[in-house]
């Protein structure tokens, strides 16, 4: 079988990234031999002639990112457990003669309103960070 010019030049992207198996490697040198200008093309590929350099990251910005999200994760449990609680209890109650009773909404029904009124903005603010997260796949 002939190897043509288009097959080696598919196999270069493999090989200039340096992921190609020997016997790849192998086959590219060979044709590479027969074919002078391709040759000095794969040269300047790989001297980086005529490729714009990439930028590097900046420094410490995968450290930046793993900090937002841990802060993020850190957010949303805490939202949730303090969404469970202003929740809950204005639901607490007490066994009184053979009935239950509510202390809170009994007692004081404003601040149990107040409480859950608190309780739907915690719920909010935990979807929406919730939102922030499904967003980095957490």
């Amino acid at each position: 079988m002939k190897i043509t010019r288009d097959v080696v030049q598919d196999l270069l992207t493999v090989e200039l990234a340096g992921e190609a198996s020997a016997d790849t490697r192998a086959l590219i040198a060979e044709y590479l031999a027969s074919d002078p200008a391709l040759a000095r093309d794969v040269e300047a590929a790989r001297a980086g002639a005529g490729l714009p350099a990439a930028p590097p990251p900046a420094p410490g910005a995968e450290k930046r990112a793993l900090d937002a999200t841990r802060q993020l994760l850190r957010v949303r449990s805490q939202t949730l457990a303090v969404a469970l609680v202003f929740t809950l209890l204005p639901l607490s109650f007490v066994f009184e003669d053979g009935r239950v009773t509510f202390f809170l909404i009994r007692d004081a029904p404003v601040i149990g309103l107040a409480w859950w009124a608190t309780a739907a903005a915690l719920w909010v603010w935990h979807a929406v960070v919730r939102r922030r997260l499904r967003v980095t796949g957490l």
